[in-house]
């Protein structure tokens, strides 16, 4: 088992990676950037290339036995004991339009379990950071999530048209019916949202695990958790639909409305 002084030590180097990482985001915003697309026609610009790159460059110098799992690079030794797990711009489509709901998502996977989680917003200067046995923060002040009673009173954020995937529609209109109220559209900052207690459930559609491995820990040392679309907890290989809630106590209820246990969702 790690001890505080060991999760401490590793957020103190996440909170100096933070710190760099948004120099870039700063220097870049809202300025002309080199632009490529992906296979699946997904953007991605010469930020998160520079960013993800300075980041391993950062963490194979300070812990070379840790590996290292990220969006733009191929996995650096990916069964280690300790995994970074980096989302440089999680939200580049935002990040290329000027908005400023893209964020750095930074993990902690110690033996598959995410310890420690980074969501740092370099234009609004919001950094929401989550460790086991320290707990949850925004800008150093201590957060937690807000404990809405029931379904029908809680405000739920839902992926927008474009992450919808087949068969997938139903079990989140399933929940939108459910809820008291949505919001259409999941951006990395939703999740810092809910953390401090704005937002109570969020569903989204085809994460992987560069996209919700610093999430974790955030919302779950706030009083809140995260699960798969099954309700199992999230780990390094997780299926891609992930549940988040403010009050633990709603996620059984949510996994049952969503209703997607007996299906294989694709």
């Amino acid at each position: 088992m790690l001890t505080e002084k060991q999760i401490k030590q590793f957020l103190s180097f996440a909170h100096q990676l933070a710190d760099e990482i948004g120099d870039i985001h700063r220097k870049y915003y809202r300025q002309p950037v080199s632009t490529d697309y992906k296979e699946d026609s997904s953007p991605v610009t010469q930020v998160d290339k520079e960013s993800e790159a300075w980041l391993r460059e950062r963490v194979m110098k300070q812990f070379p036995e840790h590996g290292i799992l990220g969006e733009e690079y191929p996995p650096h030794q990916p069964n280690a004991e300790f995994v970074w797990v980096v989302d440089p711009v999680d939200g580049t489509k935002y990040f290329i339009t000027g908005h400023p709901m893209f964020a750095l998502l930074l993990g902690l996977a110690h033996q598959g379990k995410f310890i420690l989680g980074v969501i740092e917003q370099a234009i609004s200067r919001e950094r929401w950071v989550g460790a086991d046995h320290l707990g949850s923060f925004l800008n150093g002040q201590l957060i937690s999530t807000r404990q809405c009673p029931q379904l029908s009173k809680a405000i739920l954020a839902r992926p927008g048209y474009e992450w919808h995937t087949e068969g997938f529609d139903h079990h989140i209109d399933n929940l939108w019916k459910a809820a008291h109220w949505s919001q259409w559209g999941v951006a990395p900052y939703d999740y810092g949202l809910l953390a401090c207690g704005h937002i109570d459930i969020i569903v989204n559609a085809g994460p992987r695990v560069h996209d919700f491995a610093a999430l974790d820990p955030v919302i779950r040392n706030a009083g809140g958790l995260m699960s798969d679309g099954y309700g199992k907890p999230l780990n390094v290989n997780s299926p891609a639909h992930i549940v988040a809630v403010g009050n633990a106590q709603l996620l059984p209820e949510v996994i049952r409305v969503l209703g997607i246990e007996s299906e294989k969702i694709s």
